[in-house]
């Protein structure tokens, strides 16, 4: 009996650091969020898989080098990206609510889509994130623009519509429920087939750009697929509850470059 109190009191503690339900970010990454006394994050960043890419940002801004304008609500706190030989697999943390976007100085600042270079340019393909669809697309420099007009930090591109549609990568987002800086948390998590990524083998690089729609901060990942299984994740990880990641759906279809 005593035991059974044990356990079900440590899943009920990590019930109050984390979502329910299988996410990329626990379960994948092993990233388990919290805060300290002064409000900050004071959690472990580093993935369990030792394949996985990440990069920390927390409270200031590589691109920019500069803390994000407009303060923790802009704030892109971190990223991550594994492969396996079916799936790409991307999680971003942040304080900008994705993907129903905020109101900011009188206007509506959007969510950006996620921009991810194949090594033929910067956005090779661009995903839906703002429409919260997962839609591939294979773009050009000319299917991206800047979709918060009034209010511009940083003028570059935000969003993409009308390239050639691939198929349609696997969504989640979700409020992590914890306060960080007076601000909440947010993380959306991106399952891509990786037929939809010109079915890459192994070393072959990949890189991810996200913003806001007003670009007042910038996240920017380096990586490489691997094809390797990510490791199974600490016992503690599992309470979290969850089988899996759902694969992403789609169809193949030849790049025009």
């Amino acid at each position: 009996m005593k035991l059974l109190v044990l356990v079900a009191t440590a899943a009920l503690m990590m019930g109050l650091a984390a979502p329910a339900g299988a996410t990329l970010l626990a379960d994948m990454f092993g990233v388990s969020l919290s805060v300290g006394a002064t409000g900050a994050f004071n959690n472990s960043w580093t993935p369990i898989s030792a394949t996985a890419d990440y990069l920390v940002d927390d409270n200031f801004s590589l691109h920019f080098m500069r803390a994000p304008y407009g303060g923790e609500l802009f704030d892109i706190e971190a990223i991550y990206f594994d492969d396996d030989a079916d799936n790409a697999y991307l999680a971003v943390v942040g304080s900008f609510p994705v993907p129903t976007g905020t109101e900011f100085l009188g206007t509506t600042v959007a969510a950006g889509d996620l921009g991810i270079d194949l090594g033929y340019g910067a956005r090779d393909l661009g995903v839906d994130i703002d429409g919260a669809t997962g839609l591939v697309e294979d773009t050009d420099p000319g299917d991206w623009f800047q979709s918060s007009n009034l209010f511009i930090a940083e003028v570059g591109p935000t969003n993409c519509a009308g390239g050639v549609a691939l198929g349609y990568a696997s969504l989640d987002f979700y409020d992590y429920g914890l306060v960080e800086r007076g601000y909440g948390t947010y993380v959306f998590e991106v399952t891509i087939d990786r037929d939809l990524l010109g079915s890459p083998t192994a070393g072959d690089y990949i890189g991810f750009d996200w913003t806001m729609g007003c670009r007042n901060d910038v996240i920017h990942l380096d990586g490489d697929f691997d094809n390797d299984t990510p490791p199974v994740p600490e016992p503690g990880t599992l309470l979290l509850l969850g089988s899996g990641i759902l694969g992403a759906v789609g169809f193949v279809r030849r790049r025009r470059r």
